[in-house]
């Protein structure tokens, strides 16, 4: 198999993307469709992307049938829009189904097969299963690593996660030393992803904030910001999220003003890109209430 990855960072997990090229009409209608996907999810568009990647995954069904790669692919993309969008517990269904069948076709062994494991992975831990999250991490990492000790993008991918996972189960010195072996895995790279990278530095940037490293947290913080806004603009859901954790900062250095309008500014982020509804926001709106309950 031929596979090209497209990825997106996001604040809790990046979106993944296995390509099983076949160079046939209907082949690229389907990888057409499939790179709007991406496209939408990558502009935080995800409203859209979900009524994409609904065609995008029906298409590859009715053109490859239901066991084949490229619609596994379309079912990672379809339970990805639905996790941006906070619909868990569909996004987990859809993740399960992918797995079943990947197992079935290709095997345990085999990269696809990982690539669902650990965004279920993913999905785990937003909402809080840490064990089975941590569980699923370490059957996926293995497959995912490269046997030519070059570092496949899904490796480096799960292997921040993992980091992640650290952090919020209290292993921090193992979350710092994951985050940072990514972070230089990155900078090695001839063309550094720049999705990717700010997406790592926001995540070693929360993990000195809950370690009292104020200074090198609001760094990263800034660092991170001037990358999404270069690559994404001042719009965009995952640069909303840097305001808003940079805010938390602030809110526990007691610089109330300054707190508040990130969170303010993220808020308004929020609301057009992904709804009230959405739990991104909701918690954004809890802090700034609390916020004004302690000034």
């Amino acid at each position: 198999m031929n596979l090209i990855y497209l990825r997106k960072g996001i604040s809790y997990g990046v979106l993944c993307c296995f390509l099983f090229f076949n160079f046939s009409i209907s082949a690229q209608d389907w990888q057409v469709s499939n790179e709007e996907v991406l496209t939408e999810i990558k502009n935080g568009e995800y409203n859209l992307a979900l009524e994409k990647a609904k065609y995008s995954s029906d298409l590859a069904e009715k053109q490859f049938g239901n066991a084949h790669a490229n619609y596994i692919c379309s079912l990672h993309n379809l339970a990805s829009a639905r996790f941006m969008l906070g619909q868990i517990d569909d996004a987990k269904y859809i993740y399960l189904q992918s797995i079943k069948i990947a197992a079935a076709k290709y095997g345990q062994q085999d990269e696809i097969f990982a690539i669902g494991l650990y965004r279920l992975a993913d999905l785990h831990q937003s909402i809080g299963n840490l064990k089975i999250a941590e569980t699923l991490y370490h059957q996926a990492l293995p497959v995912l690593k490269n046997e030519d000790g070059v570092s496949s993008e899904h490796y480096v991918s799960c292997l921040k996660n993992i980091g992640t996972l650290h952090q919020r189960m209290g292993n921090n010195l193992q979350a710092e030393e994951s985050l940072v072996k990514v972070i230089k895995i990155h900078e090695s790279k001839e063309q550094l992803d720049i999705d990717e990278y700010s997406a790592c530095l926001h995540e070693l940037a929360n993990l000195y904030k809950n370690t009292w490293r104020y200074d090198e947290a609001e760094s990263l913080y800034k660092r991170s910001m001037v990358l999404r806004s270069e690559e994404f603009g001042l719009h965009h859901p995952d640069y909303a999220e840097v305001l808003h954790d940079l805010g938390s900062l602030y809110e526990i250095q007691k610089n109330y003003d300054e707190a508040e309008k990130l969170y303010r500014e993220a808020l308004k982020i929020k609301e057009s890109k992904l709804g009230r509804s959405h739990p991104s926001y909701i918690r954004n709106m809890e802090d700034l209430t609390q916020l004004s309950q302690v000034r």
